[in-house]
């Protein structure tokens, strides 16, 4: 059961999806760039950071009643999941591990998005139907 409302708008939730990527892009590539012990430090507030902004990105999709909701739900959670059994050895300063997972965190953030068919009528999408999702999949599996 889908339900729209009406002052939610699909374009600009695309835009605002979009942007918060970027912002999150920019920042894991600023963290890359830290000295270690830096880098260390920084890291569960990117993490606190890609959470929020998941949140922020299931709740503007409830919102538009897109389809897609469940399956990014699922994709979500294995990111989640890789971070949050990584983190703890991050923090306990395994720095290779972190970059590592640093590095493929922002490829799957940089992974164009791919909204569910209301999104796509309304903001045409310039890379194949299926592809970001098998793209996004394996960077996240190389999280693990």
């Amino acid at each position: 059961m889908h339900h729209h409302h009406s002052d939610a708008d699909p374009v600009t939730t695309c835009a605002a999806v979009r942007h918060g990527r970027e912002r999150l892009c920019a920042r894991i590539a600023a963290l890359q760039t830290q000295p270690d012990a830096v880098f260390i430090q920084d890291f569960p507030a990117v993490v606190a950071a890609v959470e929020a902004d998941f949140r922020r990105v299931e709740a503007l999709l409830e919102r538009l009643g897109d389809v897609c909701l469940h399956p990014r739900r699922a994709d979500y959670a294995v990111v989640l999941c890789a971070l949050h059994r990584t983190l703890p050895q991050i923090e306990g300063g395994d720095i290779v591990l972190g970059r590592q997972v640093a590095d493929a965190l922002g490829a799957v953030l940089s992974v164009p998005w791919d909204a569910g068919s209301d999104l796509d009528a309304a903001a045409p999408q310039t890379s194949q139907v299926g592809a970001p999702r098998t793209r996004s999949m394996r960077a996240a599996e190389s999280l693990h």
